[in-house]
């Protein structure tokens, strides 16, 4: 049998494809990179890409630009990166969003899973759940008493299908006690209105919350960890009280273009790897509450993936919505 012939512009083609890949690897860099970060500028993931620029700057011998580009629910800023050429010189900074995204929005215009991969884990900071003082809730049981008690509790959030939403909802799963979600724009005003009384709990990021927690205004219950909070060691963690399978944190994470060669994105994680890993930065990042979590590629893919899948399910099986 005659084997089919192939387009000649495709035979010309076919031995160019795999030599372009290790030549780019070879070369880069050997022009200015650009960081995307799809929020606006002076918020925590802003604040890390800001600690990582002068010292990539030095150890890749290259300029490195940060560029905010927010709106749309970070969409904005993830389409533009997935619209350049995927030469290694555009990396996208992204949160729990972009995998809270790929269920909640649809016809984005591009696809999170297919279109990025992963190139490092960069820091985590864990959720507390707080509470209004005067309802005098002291213990992550006593929460679940006084829900089931009052037909529900209501928690904040800093909008709907943001990661401090789907706290609440892990929450709600693991427990089954009723509770209403009343969405914020940001997490300030709803953490005010925790204060206040408005609203009854708040699944928080810890940076945000500890001012609060320190001054006696919103009451610590519960951290969303494997281990206790170095800032609250007197606050356990909701394995340590046997509520099992909550999952409420924000996390920070960067991405590129998938089909960007393999020992780039090799030498831009062990870059910031090696960064987050001198005291220097380690120090600053813990004043606000931030740690690291260092892990290979592989396992960041792999935690990507998790993430996708496990922010579906909790959107699909509580009807989430931002339309």
């Amino acid at each position: 049998m005659t084997s089919p012939r192939l387009p000649r512009r495709l035979l010309l083609g076919a031995p160019f494809l795999p030599l372009c890949a290790p030549a780019l690897a070879q070369t880069w860099p050997a022009r200015q990179l650009r960081f995307v970060v799809p929020f606006t500028a002076g918020g925590s993931l802003d604040v890390v890409a800001r600690l990582l620029q002068p010292r990539l700057q030095e150890m890749l011998g290259q300029g490195a630009i940060i560029d905010n580009r927010p709106g749309g629910g970070t969409v904005i800023g993830t389409d533009a990166v997935a619209k350049l050429p995927a030469d290694g010189y555009t990396a996208l900074l992204v949160a729990n969003s972009f995998t809270i995204n790929a269920t909640l929005i649809r016809n984005t215009p591009f696809d999170a899973r297919r279109d990025f991969t992963g190139v490092t884990f960069l820091v985590f900071n864990p959720h507390v759940l707080i509470a209004n003082p005067a309802l005098n809730l002291a213990t992550v049981a006593d929460v679940i008493a006084a829900a089931r008690a009052r037909g529900g509790l209501s928690y904040a959030s800093s909008g709907t299908g943001t990661s401090l939403h789907l706290g609440g909802e892990s929450f709600r799963a693991a427990t089954g006690v009723p509770m209403t979600h009343v969405p914020y724009r940001g997490s300030s005003q709803a953490i005010t209105d925790v204060m206040g009384g408005q609203v009854d709990l708040m699944f928080a990021n810890l940076p945000d919350a500890l001012p609060a927690i320190r001054d006696n205004r919103v009451r610590a219950i519960a951290v969303s960890d494997t281990a206790r909070h170095p800032l609250l060691p007197e606050v356990p963690t909701f394995d340590e009280v046997g509520v099992h399978g909550v999952v409420s944190n924000s996390w920070f994470g960067m991405v590129a273009r998938a089909e960007v060669p393999a020992p780039i994105l090799a030498r831009l994680h062990d870059s910031i790897t090696t960064i987050l890993a001198e005291p220097e930065s380690a120090a600053r990042l813990a004043q606000v509450g931030l740690t690291t979590r260092p892990m290979p590629r592989a396992a960041f893919d792999a935690f990507l993936t998790e993430e996708f899948d496990r922010n579906g399910r909790l959107i699909r099986e509580n009807g989430i919505t931002v339309d």
